[in-house]
């Protein structure tokens, strides 16, 4: 055997020591040193629950691993409330606010988790309406309403299809522009809520005032498909005040006055459903409008009709024909059942049967009346008689006008407008208001003027 040398043996002994050096070294690291976890992924899904997967040393012999989350960015401590984490995932629920969240190995060294304080998502995207109904030239506004969760950018977004169609600006207006469908969006980052918008020459731009100079009615104007259109807007005009409330009455009236294009003429009724069961002659005691033909199925007994609005028929009262319409009574019952009200198909005046000054509380109508504030729009106004009178229906109000929804029988306006009555005079006109808050129980949202 060769023998080794001095220089050889301390050359072997240092090789022996940097090895055992090395060897103990990385081996302790490896196995004896908490490690440091990687984050491999961070989702968020439906369910709102945030899970974090994570990569740690699996040989090592201290490799638990605590999690931690919190809505504040103060720093977490070693004896804070930590859970063990299992394979090597930690999750939870996050809500409204911020979070925060950390992992700690068992060196008791504390890593942040980043990414968890800047996540977040909206969870609902929602709009005041599904559909809305514009008349050409007219706006329409809508909002948004959207919840989220953590920290997201809520920037909300708005946009069109067919801007030629319709726009709808930053603050949700929308705009008709010419007669056509379209849908518009809310956006906030991936959440999208659409709006079908119908552009429509069905009805007009609801005047500041009143428009007493619209042309009346023609006989055939409309077919089915349009006063099916027509059908809808008006219910859904009802609607967003508040179907069987004193605003879904006066919205009726407004709409018939304001918003549909044409003057519906007075025509003296054949008769009713209270007297000898005539119906669509003077009066049309169901909901919507009478304008087509296919309307006709709603008609149970008749004297010379049937004919829609618009379309000449003879007036027993009048001696002569005229194109049929509604007279006071019929306005004013026609705007109740469309407002949810069923009042019955009957009269305007005093008589001892059911009229309707029967409902509501009837009160003489003064200075003083009309000075104790009283008085609402939706009220009914009656100039009295025992064997007829004239109905009215309060369809706006300012500081020095009510003005007042009725079927008028003079000239210029032998039609359904709405006519300002000055408050210092009105009860020469009108003897009686009904004041109808104990039959109408909720107001919706009525508003004094359109």
């Amino acid at each position: 055997m060769k023998k080794i040398g001095i220089i050889g043996l301390v050359v072997l002994n240092i090789v022996i020591v940097y090895l055992s050096i090395y060897f103990l070294y990385y081996s302790y690291d490896k196995y004896y040193l908490a490690p440091t976890p990687t984050i491999n992924s961070i989702t968020l899904n439906d369910d709102n629950i945030v899970n974090i997967k994570f990569d740690v040393e699996e040989d090592n012999v201290r490799n638990k691993i605590y999690f931690l989350y919190k809505n504040d960015d103060s720093v977490p401590k070693i004896n804070d409330s930590w859970t063990l984490t299992s394979n090597n995932e930690a999750s939870f629920k996050m809500e409204k606010m911020q979070y925060y969240a950390y992992l700690k190995n068992e060196d008791d060294e504390i890593f942040e988790i980043e990414e968890v304080n800047t996540m977040g998502r909206v969870t609902s995207l929602t709009t005041s309406k599904q559909k809305v109904y514009v008349a050409i030239k007219g706006t329409y506004k809508v909002e948004a309403k959207y919840e989220t969760i953590g920290i997201v950018d809520d920037t909300l977004k708005w946009y069109s299809d067919d801007e030629s169609i319709a726009t709808i600006d930053e603050n949700g207006k929308i705009k008709a522009l010419k007669k056509g469908n379209t849908k518009v969006h809310a956006k906030i980052k991936d959440e999208i809520a659409d709006i079908d918008v119908v552009a429509t020459d069905l009805i007009v731009v609801r005047p500041k005032l009143y428009n007493n100079k619209k042309k009346y009615l023609p006989c055939g104007k409309y077919n089915k498909e349009e006063n099916d259109l027509l059908d809808e807007i008006l219910k859904d005009r009802i609607n967003d005040v508040g179907y069987k409330t004193r605003a879904a009455t006066v919205e009726a009236a407004r709409f018939l006055a304001l918003e549909f294009p044409y003057k519906i003429r007075y025509f003296s009724e054949n008769g009713r459903g209270s007297t000898n069961g005539v119906d669509g002659e003077g009066r049309y005691y169901h909901v919507g409008l009478y304008l087509d033909s296919s309307r006709y199925k709603n008609i149970g007994k008749k004297a010379n009709g049937p004919k829609t609005w618009g379309c000449s028929l003879y007036s027993r009262p009048s001696h002569g024909r005229r194109p049929n319409g509604l007279d006071c009574s019929g306005f004013v019952s026609w705007v109740m059942l469309n407002g949810g009200f069923d009042v019955g198909d009957i009269g305007a005046g005093l008589a001892p049967h059911l009229d309707l000054t029967d409902y509501g509380k009837r009160t003489n109508f003064n200075a003083s009346v009309v000075a104790s504030g009283k008085v609402k729009v939706g009220d009914l106004l009656s100039s009295g008689g025992v064997n007829g009178g004239h109905i009215a229906i309060i369809a706006g109000e300012d500081d020095n006008y009510y003005y007042v929804a009725e079927s008028l029988w003079t000239p210029p306006n032998v039609a359904v407008i709405i006519k300002p009555y000055s408050k210092k005079t009105i009860y020469n006109r009108y003897f009686y208001v009904m004041l109808m808050d104990s039959y109408y129980k909720q107001d919706g949202k009525l508003t004094k003027m359109w």
